[in-house]
This record gives structure tokens, C-alpha cells and sequence, in this order.
């Protein structure tokens, strides 16, 4: 006979101006998993923009130190990296603030893209070494596991969904991770929305629109 775990359930953990904050225990860790839904006061193709280069805003992807692309497919012409290509294989290292550097191997791909015919977009990311694993001097993160949903919600905003459940590895208490984690989830999608609501800004300009 099977064992089957049950699923723990999403708990409330706080409100913020984009939406709420849900966490859900794990049954083998003291790390949770987090998600967080609601709305941008943005349209989708804006966040779509944002989240494909988040990687060079240090609001969205903070104490980055270093970030090498292994392996790409799906690509357009001339492209190497998002957002130009469907799904990449990528090594980062992170270097955080009384922290040991934490760096990994992960794959993140582009699932649902269909912003421009007014549907929705879903960028997923895993750990995964299939075309290189993380090089000796950091503590590799044993889990780091989730993903962006947009979809429109009119003209000028869009609905979202984040989940992110990561296990940065070494002896850092789960505690802290946790609390880490939790202040930190809010302040990521307020830079998404900033970033996006300027590059609709900056469209609108551009066409002339008022």
C-alpha cells in the first residue's frame, strides 16, 4: 500500500497594496512555500516585459552577484537569453547580507505566452543541472521551485499569481528563511508593477496618446 501525504493548506499570512500573501507548511521542512495573488495596476504585456528581464533589476531579483546562461532553446533569430528564447538553463549566484553566497543550476522556461491575442503568460523555473551544475565556492540551494501567472484584466491592469518554494540550503534557521522570505515577496511585486506601470507610461508617450 501507498503512503499519500496530505496537502497541507494555503494559510493567510498578510495583506499588501497588490494583493495577499498565502503560505503552506511543508511535510518535510520547517520552510514554507509561499504564493501571492492579486492585481497590477499595469496591462499584462507591460508585466510580461518586466518579468522576462528580471534578472537586471536588483529590486526583483536582489543580491544577485553573477548570472550565466548554459543552455537555450526555442529561440528567436540572433537571441541567446530571455526574453528572446522559450526556455533557458541558467547558473546564478546570490550574494546576500549575513548570508553565506548561495548559488544553483535551474531552468526556466516560457509555459503560456498569449498576452498579444489577450490570454495569458506563465513563466516556471525548477532547479535542474541537465546542462551544468553550480561550480565548488557557494552552498548550493537544495530547492528553488516556481513561477509567475498574468492575465489581463482590462486595458491598464492585469491579475497575477506568484509561488515560490525554496530551500537556500546550509544552517540557516528555517525561521529566518521564512521571515526572509515573507517581507521580501511583497517588495519583488511592487517593483514588477512600478517597472511595468512606467513601460506602459512610456508607450503611451511614445504613440502620443494622452
Amino acid at each position: 500500500m501507498r503512503l499519500v501525504l496530505a496537502v497541507a493548506a494555503w494559510t493567510l499570512v498578510s495583506t499588501f497594496p497588490q494583493g495577499k500573501l498565502f503560505r503552506q507548511e511543508r511535510p518535510d521542512s520547517d520552510l514554507v512555500a509561499l504564493r501571492a495573488e492579486g492585481k497590477f495596476q499595469a496591462p499584462a504585456w507591460a508585466v510580461r516585459q518586466v518579468l522576462l528581464r528580471g534578472f537586471e533589476n536588483e529590486r526583483i531579483s536582489p543580491y544577485l552577484a553573477s548570472r550565466k546562461v548554459l543552455h537555450a532553446e526555442g529561440c528567436q533569430e540572433g537571441a541567446k537569453d530571455l526574453p528572446g528564447c522559450r526556455k533557458v538553463w541558467v547558473y546564478e549566484r546570490y550574494e546576500p547580507p549575513l548570508m553565506s553566497p548561495r548559488d544553483y543550476a535551474f531552468r526556466m522556461e516560457v509555459a503560456v505566452d498569449d498576452v498579444d491575442d489577450g490570454g495569458d503568460f506563465e513563466l516556471r523555473w525548477t532547479l535542474d543541472e541537465k546542462h551544468g551544475a553550480p561550480p565548488e565556492g557557494a552552498i548550493h540551494m537544495k530547492r528553488n521551485t516556481g513561477g509567475w501567472e498574468v492575465s489581463p484584466a482590462g486595458a491598464a491592469e492585469s491579475r497575477f499569481t506568484y509561488r515560490i518554494d525554496a530551500d537556500p540550503g546550509g544552517s540557516v534557521a528555517g525561521w529566518i528563511v521564512n521571515m526572509a522570505n515573507k517581507s521580501q515577496v511583497p517588495s519583488v511585486i511592487a517593483a514588477v508593477e512600478e517597472d511595468a506601470k512606467k513601460l506602459a507610461l512610456t508607450r503611451t508617450r511614445s504613440e502620443g496618446r494622452p
